[in-house]
């Protein structure tokens, strides 16, 4: 008999202290957490709470400084700067709240990128990409750049770039934070769409209405991460 899958994210009293001269600042206070491939999590929490060094350690851009963070059931706490930097490139998609685009290049060259990173010749960084901008409605925009996209459309080209990659974990950090209704709307109808086929997803927030999309939800404060009801 083959056994259970182990769980896509898996913390083991992972912790984080940060040093502010000799004081030394729990931002993120021992935490197990396992998210199973293709849930849908929502991490909410007041500004400061934490929830930002949250997403950093499980978007491995930062390391925890205690216990251990497994992704893809590898340890991956113990792994050299370039290969934590592969398992963030290849495996993890990011939506900012602040879109992070290159203001002098297309939409389509935007969404390219990981894939040049990835070393992927031209011809099929820029098919990828084309299909990338297709899936959330902007194949009309693909020479567009920023500054002649509305904010919804910017934040979907961010959106396209994390899918790209093909990612198994999406971290979306208030992806509609500098949206109104409308335009976030259309964006976590796009991020819904990309769960249901499969993608992990932790959406990290203030808005309930935004947590509402989830289908389990965490909060946390003071670096405390509680599973909700």
């Amino acid at each position: 008999m083959t056994g259970a899958p182990p769980p896509l994210v898996r913390l083991e009293r992972a912790a984080r202290t940060y040093r502010d001269g000799a004081v030394a600042v729990e931002a993120l206070r021992p935490v197990d957490l396992s998210v199973a491939a293709g849930e849908y999590l929502a991490v909410t929490g007041p500004s400061g709470s934490g929830k930002s060094t949250l997403l950093h350690v499980l978007g491995c851009l930062d390391r925890p400084t205690a216990g251990r963070y497994l992704f893809e059931g590898k340890d991956v706490t113990a792994l050299s700067d370039r290969d934590l930097a592969e398992v963030r490139n290849r495996r993890i998609g990011f939506v900012f709240q602040r879109f992070h685009l290159l203001r002098d290049e297309t939409a389509l060259r935007n969404v390219e990128l990981p894939l040049l990173y990835a070393g992927l010749p031209r011809g099929e960084r820029r098919r990828r990409a084309a299909i990338a901008l297709d899936s959330v409605g902007l194949s009309a925009r693909l020479a567009h750049r920023p500054g002649h996209l509305s904010g919804g459309e910017q934040q979907r080209v961010a959106l396209a770039r994390a899918l790209v990659k093909d990612p198994s974990l999406l971290l979306a950090d208030e992806p509609t934070g500098n949206l109104d209704s409308s335009a976030g709307g259309g964006v976590l109808s796009l991020v819904d769409a990309l769960n249901a086929r499969g993608t992990a997803v932790i959406v990290i927030t203030h808005d309930p209405q935004v947590a509402a999309h989830a289908r389990r939800r965490l909060s946390i404060r003071d670096g405390v991460v509680r599973e909700e009801a």
